[in-house]
């Protein structure tokens, strides 16, 4: 019999601009609409299934607050502004952003998307109308929702056959979805792991690379000619901090101590093994292999 371990790694950088407040990119909330909540979800389906996911914390907190509606990017709120009122500026925006999608599975199934595209591509903004903008504006985000809403839920279904000439009603009916599924993300995950379907590990909190944030020269062991920065830059107290916040947000999350350590991008050095020895008693369980299938 073959085993197979799934480790699915969801990441997130941090994409708050700290001086305006805004999120700078949609991914976080695009991502939860479309995989974070479907792919744990689906498990249901299969309750055999052993799968470890890995939340990154960066990611998690962008997601809670979008869910509260604490957290906002320029595609939401734009996406959400009536198409009459879209100024110049704000219309060509739209035009160039919001089709942010895969073409082959995302945008050319849908007739009316592929439309818009089309129209994009002959005029640019200028040949858009308000009621192409606002079909605009509900394909970019419909096409996003998880496919078991596409295929189950009545009100996803109604939009996607209507198609066209959509109202500003239909894109907020969309909105009350989009807010649904932000809010199920993390029960979802909570009671994944209490029936023993999944393991979740966790990474440092803003994902940085632990072995530089310790020691920027630990690169020059390994790659002796490589050029050093100016000065040397040394932050382990840092890295103890990403990894306890890291430990605590997941307790408030999730109830309980992460099943391992997911360090950023693979990065290990001596250092940071002895560190992850000593918080061991403290804060998280060192790595070990995830679940099998």
């Amino acid at each position: 019999m073959t085993r197979v371990a799934l480790l699915w790694h969801m990441h997130q950088p941090f994409y708050q601009d700290l001086a305006t407040g805004e999120h700078i990119l949609p991914w976080v909330r695009l991502h939860a609409l479309k995989d974070y909540w479907g792919m744990v979800a689906l498990l249901r389906e299969f309750p055999a299934a052993r799968v470890t996911f890995n939340l990154v914390p960066s990611m998690l907190v962008q997601l809670e607050a979008f869910a509260k509606e604490d957290a906002h990017d320029r595609h939401l709120t734009l996406g959400m502004r009536p198409a009459e009122q879209l100024t110049t500026e704000e219309r060509a925006y739209c035009v160039a952003e919001l089709f942010h999608a895969h073409r082959a599975t995302m945008i050319e199934p849908h007739p009316r998307y592929a439309e818009l595209l089309a129209k994009r591509q002959a005029g640019g903004a200028n040949a858009f109308s308000v009621e192409d903008l606002r079909d605009l504006q509900v394909w970019h985000k419909l096409v996003w929702v998880d496919q078991a809403y596409l295929d189950s839920d009545p009100r996803v279904a109604q939009l996607r056959d209507k198609g066209r000439n959509f109202t500003e009603e239909d894109k907020q009916l969309l909105r009350d979805v989009e807010l649904e599924i932000l809010r199920r993300v993390i029960p979802e995950y909570r009671e994944a792991i209490e029936r023993g379907q999944i393991e979740v590990s966790t990474s440092p909190f803003y994902h940085p690379i632990l072995p530089l944030l310790c020691d920027s020269d630990t690169y020059q062991r390994t790659h002796p000619g490589a050029r050093r920065p100016r000065e040397v830059f040394r932050r382990p107290e840092d890295a103890s901090l990403q990894l306890a916040r890291a430990v605590t947000l997941h307790e408030r999350l999730f109830g309980r101590r992460p099943s391992g350590l997911w360090p950023s991008e693979g990065s290990v050095s001596d250092e940071i093994d002895r560190k992850s020895t000593r918080l061991n008693s403290s804060h998280v369980k060192r790595s070990r292999m995830p679940s099998s299938a």
